[in-house]
């Protein structure tokens, strides 16, 4: 991944990457469309462990996203919040408040039924604060899919701090 210029903003600290992605309700999925890029914004559920992200996100059984993601599993991520423009007296100093997240990784379709009801559960509680149940049958109404995050940088205006 690119170097992060404003490594003042950069945020490495596992517990303040995991306060902004329960934080945020939206991911936006770049996907490759043959010449150009998809991005498509989705509700998600995470798992952050050991320093491993897994995004969790679903759709319909067909459509534009399937199709692109059977052509390339590869995809490129943003989940951001807490945005607000802080104006000043010149126009080159003004300045956006926000938390980020941005990363790349490899979208997996889920086939399994527990596997695809576990993501259902994962997504469902990022969302709720109720703890969901998923049966298989629900779970084949849907496609589940896994964006396992291979190089990510977290971002913060102000910085954040434990």
């Amino acid at each position: 991944m690119t170097e992060m210029r404003r490594k003042d903003r950069r945020v490495t600290d596992e517990a303040l990457i995991d306060s902004i992605l329960k934080e945020c309700g939206v991911v936006r999925i770049g996907l490759y469309d043959e010449d150009r890029i998809y991005v498509v914004p989705v509700n998600y559920g995470y798992t952050y462990e050991d320093g491993r992200l897994s995004i969790y996100f679903h759709g319909g059984r067909s459509g534009h996203r399937l199709d692109c993601i059977r052509r390339n599993p590869k995809a490129g991520f943003v989940i951001d919040t807490g945005e607000m423009v802080i104006p000043a007296e010149e126009a080159c100093d003004f300045t956006n408040h926000y938390h980020s997240i941005i990363g790349s990784g490899i979208v997996t379709i889920l086939e399994d039924p527990a596997e695809k009801c576990r993501g259902l559960e994962i997504i469902m509680a990022q969302t709720s604060d109720r703890k969901w149940a998923f049966i298989e049958r629900m779970a084949n109404q849907v496609e589940v899919y896994r964006l396992d995050v291979e190089e990510f940088q977290a971002k913060a205006n102000p910085p954040l701090r434990k």
